[in-house]
């Protein structure tokens, strides 16, 4: 059997913006909004919800079946050093994996995909993820800012019990400089916008769809749903009209007006939410694009994808769950355009210290020790040797729920930099009757919190020095 996927999960930040209060802002204009990440969110943080939410709607155990993790972003945070190993850790996986990580691309995603499918095929690997992840840095005034969101979504990918089994691949690939990025800028360029739509994105798209229905012998009516990568609206209409797509085929994996461009997740977060709705023998036509190349993928979902409904948190649930920023400074802040020129306090320990990376792991894997007399959990394990309610030394290996309600909770105002405030200091009470501490998030006045509040556990950016960043789990309102 070939590849196909075994499931899916996404992640959507919480926050939006319209995008005309941008556009007010430069004196321009602008239709839709577009998701933004909270400051302490970016391209792992989103990565590990939707990974975390992709095993969990499969029903695998990553810790013993996952052998890969392949990573797709055009926001990858190094040019030296893999995204992948805090992804890794809270899934537990095991040491023998092969993790790779795809950029400079908005089809990084398509290009990890692919070499998932590919190493299934071999036999090299049994389950896969595949994991597209943007949250790209945007220079203020740019059509970027006005057009860019953030996002994840991850796919596993397998040959036993898949809800969609991939029917072909296709590639095509030119030397055209539409846009680009040097290592010492934050931000893309673009030579010509009309350029970039006709002979980068128009071009490739058309042609790499064209070749695939005629590869498969097919016509672009077989197929119930279509995506394609969502740079603008103008260019996804131009592009499916050429193809002669009709717009109920497109209807569903659309997500422009709500999300706005994102990047590598953008064809799989239209897929995602394809196979949320998708009925068994459906076919579903995927094209990307980026940097001179074009994929495309053809896929037929099966009669599995009905066991897995109750288990995924579709792409909906995420798009109703959401705040608005009301104002442009607001949105600055957030994206890390506008800040205050301080220095920030230095941690006691570098981020890239062994003594963190020894404790790190089990940290952000919420293990425990429960003591075997009298079944009081000790964390984290490493520390506590002895069991700080009765002295006994012996243990056995726990893993803590990641979902509690308020115990009690402090709002500092004054916190050293880079930290801003108010910072959030919660202890809940998880659903495995254990007493957890931890800063909170997306806790942004008095009135967002709350005694008996529902809260999660999920891994956020706590704390960056010198371009390592200290991820562990944060306490955030139950979404």
């Amino acid at each position: 059997m070939s590849a196909g996927i075994v499931g899916y999960g996404v992640y959507i930040p919480k926050y939006r913006i319209k995008r005309e209060i941008i556009g007010k802002a430069w004196s321009t204009g602008g239709r839709g909004e577009n998701s933004i990440a909270y400051r302490d969110e970016d391209v792992i943080t989103m990565g590990t919800e939707a990974s975390l939410n992709a095993i969990n709607d499969s029903g695998i155990d990553s810790s013993s079946e996952l052998e890969a993790i392949y990573l797709g972003t055009d926001s990858c945070l190094h040019i030296e050093h893999s995204s992948l190993g805090i992804i890794g850790e809270v899934l537990r996986t095991k040491e023998e994996i092969d993790v790779a990580d795809f950029t400079a691309s908005p089809r990084a995603s398509f290009a990890a995909l692919k070499a998932c499918q590919d190493a299934i095929n071999a036999k090299r690997i049994k389950y896969g993820l595949v994991i597209g992840s943007e949250a790209r840095s945007v220079s203020p005034g740019s059509p970027e800012e006005l057009n860019c969101g953030d996002g994840a979504v991850a796919l596993l990918l397998g040959t036993n019990n898949t809800i969609a089994d991939i029917e072909g691949v296709y590639t095509c690939s030119t030397n055209i400089i539409d846009r680009w990025r040097d290592a010492n800028s934050p931000y893309p360029k673009e030579y010509e916008p009309r350029f970039t739509r006709d002979y980068g994105y128009q071009r490739h798209i058309v042609k790499a769809g064209n070749a695939i229905l005629q590869k498969l012998g097919a016509n672009i009516g077989d197929f119930q749903h279509v995506i394609l990568q969502q740079p603008n609206a103008r260019m996804v209409k131009t592009a499916a009209k050429t193809m002669k797509i009709k717009p109920e085929q497109t209807q569903t994996g659309d997500l422009f007006a709500f999300l706005g461009d994102l990047g590598a997740a953008s064809v799989l977060m239209g897929l995602a939410a394809v196979l949320d709705k998708a009925k068994p023998g459906d076919r579903i036509l995927a094209l990307a694009y980026g940097s001179g190349v074009s994929d495309a993928i053809a896929l037929r979902v099966n009669e599995k994808i009905e066991e897995i409904r109750e288990r995924v948190n579709t792409v909906e649930s995420y798009l109703r769950s959401k705040e608005y920023l009301e104002d442009y400074v607001s949105f600055a802040k957030m994206k890390g355009a506008l800040k205050k020129d301080i220095s920030p306090i230095k941690l006691g320990l570098p981020p890239a210290s062994s003594a963190l990376w020894r404790d790190g792991r089990e940290i952000r894997q919420l293990n425990g020790a429960k003591c075997k007399d009298c079944g009081y959990v000790n964390y984290p394990p490493s520390v506590r040797k002895i069991c700080i309610r009765c002295g006994n030394t012996e243990f056995e290996k726990v893993i803590l729920s990641r979902k509690g309600k308020v115990h009690t909770f402090c709002l500092s105002i004054y916190v050293p930099p880079p930290l801003e405030s108010p910072q959030p200091i919660i202890i809940a009470d998880l659903d495995d009757d254990n007493r957890y501490r931890a800063l909170g998030t997306e806790i942004r006045t008095n009135k967002d919190i709350m005694i008996d509040m529902p809260v999660e556990l999920v891994v956020r950016n706590i704390i960056t020095e010198d371009g390592v960043g200290v991820y562990g789990n944060v306490f955030r309102p139950l979404r």
